[in-house]
């Protein structure tokens, strides 16, 4: 088989767990479909590939930072103090390192 036609065919299942991970939070999402489209523009290594990886990244760029709004907005209306975020914050990146796969998780909960 051609490496660019195994290429595509990976990163496109690539491309739909991280699609299925913008829905379910345990999936990585975003970030997922930018590196597979990394991965792909560089396999094809043509104008549109690149073309390509520039919308995507435009496009989950977008995504990422309207959720960043949307979750300061939605906080901000319903009066949660700052002080409860930044300790969440700051509990799940200590949970990263106490328990290393699902400490971001447990310790953000």
């Amino acid at each position: 088989m051609d490496l660019q036609v195994f290429m595509t065919v990976v990163c496109g299942a690539l491309i739909a767990v991280g699609i299925a991970g913008v829905v379910v939070p345990v999936l990585p999402g975003s970030i997922l479909i930018i590196v597979s489209l990394l991965m792909w523009a560089l396999t094809v290594a043509s104008t549109e590939g690149w073309v390509v990886f520039a919308i995507g990244t435009v496009l989950a760029g977008a995504g990422l930072g309207a959720g960043v709004v949307l979750t300061g907005r939605t906080l901000r209306q319903r009066q949660i103090p700052g002080r409860s975020v930044t300790l969440g914050v700051l509990a799940g990146i200590a949970g990263m390192f106490v328990i290393p796969v699902v400490g971001l998780f447990v310790g953000f909960a």
